[in-house]
């Protein structure tokens, strides 16, 4: 075990010394002629068991993860359809068609706007994403958008590509921009954007032959009715639920990034012989 987390440790500068063309590989010749310095067999096997600790309680964090999603995932499914209901609310839900609480915000010219993007993390600077930026130099045609608005992806809204802004700046004009009314909340709004029956019914109402044509404008978008709470004051209490268990959600995840940096540290410490363990 320790010589496997010596290997790991020791990938890059191994990937270093492999032979081909244009694809890196490894194979016994250049691993073989490759020297360690080994600490006594004692000494390896208890800094195995140090990096087995903390390899284990990363592994536990990751369920507790998993764990923690399928239970939002439940919560949002119960409280978002009404099969459960918050404390003092006890009205009929009512029908609504999008066009009714949403406008769509075509503003562009705002070039000096920061560029950002719409994903999975939600609406963030294009500054902070890992993928390269192809967007057109001339940024007159791409769209605003601002705190409290909505951003989807015009093509892939049958796919759940849709966030709730924090920023204000401008996207693609692949996305459509829609802005709520003052009767409904942006944040309840936006989860229910991520339920799969929601998510099923942009997928209906998406024009286009096959799955790479489809769209969902915003003509199209204002159509599709929701059934939601009547009281805009549900609706935040709701969102304010789901958005406890993100939050714990994320805490955990922050948990898990600092023992995977801390394993990273004992590793560069306790495999290079920085620091010896204490027999």
């Amino acid at each position: 075990m320790f010589l496997f987390n010596k290997l790991t440790f020791d990938y890059k500068l191994l990937r270093g010394s492999g032979r081909g063309g244009g694809q890196e590989s490894l194979n016994c010749s250049i691993i073989k002629n490759y020297k360690i310095p080994l600490p006594p067999l004692p000494e390896q096997q208890k800094i195995a068991t140090i990096l087995s600790n903390w390899d284990k309680t990363i592994e536990k964090l990751g369920l507790l993860i998993e764990a923690k999603e399928q239970k939002k995932k439940g919560l949002m499914q119960r409280l978002l359809t009404g099969k459960v209901r918050v404390k003092r609310f006890n009205n009929d839900w009512i029908e609504r068609s999008l066009g009714e609480i949403f406008k769509e915000r075509k503003e562009r010219s705002f070039g000096n706007l920061e560029l950002l993007s719409i994903g999975a993390e939600g609406v963030y600077p294009q500054s902070n994403s890992n993928k390269k930026d192809n967007s057109n130099s001339d940024k007159s045609k791409y769209k605003r958008i601002c705190p409290g608005d909505i951003g989807y992806n015009t093509m892939r809204m049958w796919q759940g590509r849709s966030a709730v802004s924090r920023l204000e700046g401008i996207v693609s004009p692949a996305y459509t921009i829609i802005t709520p009314k003052d009767e409904v909340d942006v944040n309840y709004m936006g989860y229910l954007f991520q339920l799969p029956k929601t998510i099923h019914t942009f997928w209906r109402y998406s024009q286009g032959l096959v799955s790479d044509t489809l769209n969902c404008k915003f003509p199209s978008f204002a159509k599709i009715k929701v059934v939601i709470p009547p009281s805009k004051e549900e609706q935040e209490k709701i969102a304010k639920i789901i958005q406890v268990a993100e939050q714990e959600i994320q805490t955990i995840k922050d948990k898990r990034d600092l023992f995977i940096e801390q394993k990273k540290g004992l590793m560069q410490r306790l495999l290079t012989g920085k620091v010896r363990v204490n027999l």
